[in-house]
């Protein structure tokens, strides 16, 4: 996890990149807060991935190193698109269409998308255009919640957590969940 100091060396570096913005006293305290939780490593790649976006007029906010730090992981675990999922989805399909043969997929959040929308309704159905569009839009959105809970702020996931709110696993537990589901 980032130290006090990585924070501090990420900043000076932004604020190399950009000249005008003001640091202030309270700067690094806020950068630590918001983003110790992130390991040096990403931390300090998703800083050097922000500022070097074409266009960037100013410092990224925590915010965005946040984001940042989520694509990177997405790049990482190899997420396919909403596109490529139903792609995999047909090929799964193709192969596996009838009632035996058990499908594979590629990343544990298709095979939540293809759970939510029940296996045997996608291979069964008779308007494809209407379950591509459904299962689109599943696919993007347990990807994004997925990814946003992920990168929650310990305090808030631990807020949110003793108020009796459910959060889904974070992106590096999908695998057993999915795994576990499946049995």
């Amino acid at each position: 996890m980032a130290n006090v100091m990585d924070i501090a060396k990420m900043t000076a570096m932004l604020s190399a990149a950009f000249p005008n913005w003001n640091l202030n006293e309270y700067t690094n305290e806020v950068y630590f807060e918001d983003l110790k939780d992130i390991p040096s490593d990403e931390l300090l790649l998703a800083a050097q991935h922000c500022r070097s976006q074409a266009g960037r007029a100013f410092a990224p906010s925590t915010g965005e190193i946040r984001g940042a730090v989520m694509e990177l992981r997405r790049k990482v675990t190899n997420a396919p698109s909403s596109y490529q999922a139903w792609q995999e989805v047909n090929e799964q399909i193709r192969i596996n269409g009838g009632d035996f043969g058990k499908p594979a997929w590629s990343h544990p959040i298709v095979e939540q998308a293809v759970k939510a929308m029940g296996w045997l309704d996608l291979r069964m159905s008779e308007n494809q255009d209407a379950s591509r569009a459904r299962f689109l839009q599943c696919y993007d959105q347990l990807q994004n919640r997925y990814e946003g809970e992920a990168m929650l702020l310990p305090g808030v996931r631990g807020y949110i957590e003793s108020q009796g709110g459910l959060l889904s696993a974070p992106s590096n537990q999908i695998k057993k969940l999915s795994e576990g589901l499946s049995k």
